[in-house]
């Protein structure tokens, strides 16, 4: 099932830019382990298109990616912000943005099952 990506969070300027664009990079290369391969594959693929700053609050995006997505972003709040780890204080802020993105998403994702 296909729902519009539903927030605003993209990667470019602004004050997490260089933060979100390493931290989803990493993404794609922590993704080997997605099944079933389809999901991977649309995951991958769904990452880039973010990295090119082209999924915009409408964009239709398979419900079972966004939660791959959400899952990833609060997993690196969950490291970078939440467990106090001593982090440049740039990261620390990432972390914290990504856990108020994962919060964001994982409402918007709800508002649609």
């Amino acid at each position: 099932m296909n729902i519009p990506f539903g927030i605003k969070f993209k990667c470019g300027k602004g004050k997490h830019s260089d933060y979100t664009y390493s931290e989803v990079s990493a993404f794609i290369e922590a993704a080997d382990g997605i099944d079933p391969q389809s999901l991977q594959d649309d995951y991958i693929a769904f990452l880039k298109e973010w990295l090119a700053n082209k999924v915009k609050p409408s964009t239709l995006v398979n419900v079972e990616v966004l939660k791959v997505f959400q899952s990833d972003l609060d997993n690196r709040c969950q490291i970078d912000f939440r467990e106090n780890h001593d982090h440049d204080d740039y990261i620390i802020a990432g972390g914290e943005y990504f856990g108020r993105v994962a919060q964001k998403l994982s409402a918007h994702i709800g508002n649609h099952q």
